[in-house]
């Protein structure tokens, strides 16, 4: 699959979709500057803890938003999300379409505590 074949990659329309959402982007430019908690989403974002979660949820699933982990000095340690969109494009030029999605690089080491915590 490639990302200058629209038709062949269903991603796009789903990425699309969310962008549309005003709420949705808020959150992506939101958490493009530091990792936040779904509560710190909730007030920066005026919305509620849970609308916050239905969208991160959507997010992570298009890999534009990733979950790390914030040590908190208490012992108790809180999820927190990071944007991985660094890019989105669509050109239509001379009867063509085509997008790109560029996602910022990712840490291994929250790679594989993200990919060890679905175990």
């Amino acid at each position: 699959m490639s990302d200058d074949a629209v038709d062949e990659d269903p991603d796009v329309a789903d990425i699309v979709a969310l962008l549309d959402d005003e709420h949705v982007r808020s959150i992506l430019v939101a958490t493009s500057g530091e990792p936040l908690s779904a509560k710190e989403l909730g007030e920066r974002c005026d919305l509620s803890v849970s609308s916050i979660y239905r969208r991160v949820d959507e997010l992570c699933d298009c890999d534009l938003l990733i979950e790390r982990t914030r040590p908190r000095r208490d012992g108790h340690h809180e999820t927190v999300y990071v944007s991985t969109l660094d890019r989105f494009e669509l050109t239509i030029r001379d009867g063509e379409l085509d997008w790109t999605i560029d996602r910022a690089e990712s840490d291994p080491a929250d790679e594989l505590s993200r990919m060890w915590g679905k175990l």
